[in-house]
């Protein structure tokens, strides 16, 4: 009967931290500061601000949202949050500029409840860190022309792609293309800059 009455007091104790976990996290919800957006925005509905350790914020107001990126200085990727029109969250992800999500992404309803997650990472057991490691062994500059990184998903299987400078004099683009699960390098070819027609 003890033993019941301390399974029982264990159960309602950790269900109780459950709940007040899930209502701390929506207290503590960012919310979007429509009053300030309504008041420095422009003609374009954008808001565009630098905070005071240089990370670039851009704002905009769409149709069904408002839609927030912050480019920080220290960082590859750049973070986009959603709000609905209320300005309660709605969803954030990381995201390298022009190419792939990266993390969990994570959706909220205007109540402040998770609706859905997607893990934009979870195919890729050769993960974005070992990419960027590669990148180093490689001496391979990342704001040299044509530099990219893409990933995918295919019924081929998963990869990461890297193209980069290889040769100015030659105008030559190298590609790696890299088994998104074991790191294996599938490929590596050259192709010429692209025509600027």
């Amino acid at each position: 009967m003890k033993i019941k009455f301390i399974y029982t007091l264990l159960l309602v104790v950790c269900v109780s931290c459950k709940a007040q976990k899930k209502n701390e996290e929506k207290s503590t919800m960012k919310t979007f500061d429509i009053k300030t957006f309504e008041k420095n925005k422009n003609h374009l509905n954008e808001y565009i601000f630098l905070e005071k350790d240089s990370t670039k914020i851009f704002q905009k107001k769409r149709h069904s949202e408002f839609k927030e990126v912050i480019i920080s200085s220290n960082s590859y990727f750049q973070t986009i949050n959603r709000y609905y029109l209320s300005g309660k969250f709605k969803s954030s992800v990381k995201y390298f500029p022009n190419q792939f999500l990266k993390g969990l992404l994570k959706e909220y309803d205007e109540q402040g409840n998770l609706i859905k997650e997607t893990n934009y990472d979870a195919p890729y057991k050769f993960t974005w860190e070992d990419i960027l490691k590669l990148i180093k062994e490689r001496k391979l500059d990342m704001d040299a022309y044509g530099f990219l990184i893409t990933r995918g998903t295919s019924d081929n299987g998963t990869a990461w792609s890297i193209t980069y400078n290889k040769s100015e004099e030659d105008m030559l683009l190298g590609v790696i293309i890299i088994d998104g699960i074991t790191g294996k390098i599938i490929k590596e070819f050259d192709e010429p800059y692209p025509s600027e027609e």
